[in-house]
């Protein structure tokens, strides 16, 4: 259990076989290129274009994808709607998925062979791309119609009321006749004394009105200037029809696009049971090329070759090695151990149970490669805290089952379903717990091992703080062998030593005055404490520059027992979480037994509900609570004693895949 050391190889080769080793690298798994350092006279790698024409081709198939799944939710859509109206209007069926199929689904596996052939391959993928980006603007076509449909509709629901058509409304020999739309209150103040007009109201809404005016040809000047002042604006269209017979036309016109539509969505979903998965193995297959093409420009090369940089497991130093050999290229290699002061990738080597934990140290920041490996302690620590802060046997039990249960089923690929163990272990941690405190399902069914946390709280408070105060010891202790193998054995006794040194003191101390028979200690345990408190005071004025610079070091080290107050008071919080589990579940009890005794008859039905409902919800939120507070306790209480981080995972080139898992023909998993 530990992190892996790593070898640096820088291999030489001819320009022509650059393709073949970068493909046989993203086949192997074991290299991650980097950026090789400068070399005088010759030039750094330029994939610039092909990383334009690669993103460009990873733009194109992520539109496909997300345009059947866009076109899917509109189908559905009209599936309700169609069983809303009891009508036919698609006869679009979406594929039925079981409840245990979907918890089994996984990214199917796709041989080197057929990956390669694809990606040489796929003009047919190129014609159902092209057809699709047609639907996809026939689409926005008809959308923009169907919006300026929508648009002249409102704008003639003004005339509805009118029974005459548009083109009615012009000049005559003498009389002349518009029809058009004017501020409902500028109407009623308005004055045309003086003037031969008929006017008529036809419809009033939203403080505008629709007027039908007739006036004598004579007077047209005189009148359109007194309209026109009040905010007339006369009606444009002339369509030769009235205003409702052409909302109804646009409604007729609306209801044909709707199914055009529809139409258009049923063609596109039709491609994708056939070819979605091909240009998902497409999509993957440019995400490599992309890498291939970035590791072209992370290398230094003369017209006829290329120098490239990667970093190797040196565990696998000899398999990528015979790999280059096996595959007859000509090239020069060679594997260093990193420098000093060289930061390579980080890959830890843990077993079964603390794999799965590594995510929860990854998620604070990867191991720096070069410390101590902390996923076996984050591992059994999380798992400690976690069954405490959920202490209910019953719920162990479940969440063993819902976690390794789910895991058996869904059969996940190496590196993947790890929070599903974590939740199964956890499981195992909270029905230790619970018969410790004797919780199942918030009622005391069997007496507890320990003591009841809800008949004894200052017990479950003070078992918290001790365990927390353990955690803590336990990452000073980390970091005091971490100095001693850094060859910094000073730093390790005057830095962490002092402050063992100085609680043992403590420890004594207080022994000596409440233990019956250590009294006889008091004195030895002050000389210890003194003895403590000197190492840590020359702890802090270490490295410090001046005789004020050392003094303030040095008491600023002994405030630092402020922040221990604080850390081990952090763990109150498993105080906290394992008693609200316990006191949410005897609620949901107590609920559901009045509801049973109070009802008669739907009582009992109630009371069967409010059980499982309230279990449920109790499980799933004090589940979540643990995961996120004891996450917190191992990077803000733990980790901050001993923990440097800021490394990041070993990424070989070609393990980025999105979609699929790749393979050897053997099926070997990569």
């Amino acid at each position: 259990m530990a992190l892996l050391p790593f070898k640096k190889l820088t291999l030489i080769a001819h320009s022509r076989d650059e393709e073949a080793i970068l493909t046989l690298l993203s086949r192997s798994g074991s290299a991650e290129i980097v950026r090789t350092s400068e070399i005088e006279h010759l030039t750094r790698g330029d994939a610039s274009s092909r990383v334009e024409s690669v993103t460009s081709e990873l733009a194109e198939i992520s539109f496909c994808l997300d345009f059947w799944r866009a076109e899917k939710v509109k189908l559905e859509k009209v599936l309700k709607r169609q069983a809303k109206e009891q009508t036919t209007l698609t006869t679009y069926s979406p594929e039925k998925v079981s409840l245990l199929d979907k918890i089994r689904a996984a990214k199917p596996e796709v041989a080197f062979d057929d990956f390669d052939k694809l990606g040489a391959d796929h003009e047919e993928l190129d014609r159902v791309e092209a057809r699709l980006r047609e639907i996809s603007a026939k689409e926005t076509e008809l959308k923009g119609e169907a919006s300026r449909l929508t648009s002249l509709a409102e704008q003639l629901s003004y005339y509805k009321n009118c029974d005459l058509p548009f083109d009615a409304f012009k000049a005559g020999r003498h009389l002349e006749t518009a029809i058009g739309l004017v501020p409902a209150d500028q109407l009623a103040a308005a004055d045309f004394a003086g003037l031969t007009l008929y006017m008529e109201e036809i419809d009033n809404r939203q403080r505008v009105a629709t007027l039908f005016v007739a006036y004598p040809v004579v007077e047209r000047e005189a009148v359109l200037d007194r309209l026109s002042a009040i905010g007339f604006s006369r009606c444009a269209f002339d369509f030769p029809m009235t205003a409702a017979e052409k909302i109804a036309e646009i409604a007729a016109r609306k209801e044909e696009i709707a199914r055009e539509e529809i139409t258009l969505a049923e063609e596109a979903v039709s491609f994708e049971k056939e070819y979605a998965e091909k240009f998902r193995i497409l999509y993957d297959y440019y995400r490599v090329e992309k890498e291939k093409a970035a590791a072209v420009s992370s290398t230094f090369r003369t017209s006829t070759s290329f120098v490239l940089t990667a970093w190797v497991p040196a565990h696998l130093a000899d398999a990528t090695e015979q790999a280059l050999v096996d595959s007859g290229v000509t090239y020069y290699s060679l594997y260093e151990d990193p420098a000093e002061d060289e930061k390579y990738p980080t890959l830890a080597r843990n077993n079964a149970v603390v794999t799965p934990y590594e995510g929860i140290t990854n998620m604070y920041s990867a191991p720096s490669p070069r410390e101590i490996d902390p996923n076996p302690f984050v591992a059994f620590f999380y798992f400690l805290f976690f069954g405490m802060m959920v202490s209910d046997a019953a719920y162990g039990i479940l969440l063993a089952l819902a976690g390794f249960g789910l895991y058996a089923l869904k059969k996940p690929k190496k590196g993947e379903g790890h929070l599903l163990l974590i939740i199964g272990m956890g499981g195992i941690s909270t029905l230790i717990w619970g018969v410790m405190f004797g919780g199942y399902f918030g009622e005391e069914l069997i007496a507890p091992v320990l003591f009841s946390p809800m008949n004894e709280p200052l017990k479950m408070l003070i078992l918290s703080v001790a365990l927390g105060f353990f955690q803590i010891l336990f990452g000073m202790g980390i970091s005091f062998v971490a100095k001693c193998k850094k060859g910094e054995p000073l730093s390790a006794v005057f830095g962490e030593g002092s402050w063992f040194i100085l609680f043992i003191g403590l420890g004594l101390f207080v022994a000596s005055g409440m233990v019956e028979g250590f009294g006889v200690l008091k004195i030895p345990s002050l000389v210890v404490l003194g003895l403590g408190l000197a190492g840590v005071l020359v702890g802090g004025a270490m490295g410090k520059k001046g005789v004020k610079g050392k003094v303030l070091g040095a008491f600023g080290n002994v405030y630092n027992v402020t922040g221990f107050m604080s850390d081990i008071l952090s763990y109150c919080r498993l105080f906290g979480l394992g008693l609200a589990t316990g006191v949410v579940g005897m609620v949901v009890n107590l609920i559901a037994g009045i509801l049973r005794d109070l009802i008669p008859i739907v009582g009992y039905l109630l009371y069967v509900v409010i059980l499982v409902v309230g279990h449920i919800f109790n499980i799933a939120i004090n589940t979540l609570g643990a995961y996120v507070h004891d996450s917190r306790l191992q990077y803000v209480e733990f980790f901050s004693r001993f923990y440097t981080g800021g490394g990041h995972i070993f990424k070989p080139m070609g393990s980025d895949l999105k979609y699929i898992h790749l393979t050897s023909k053997g099926g070997k998993d990569l």
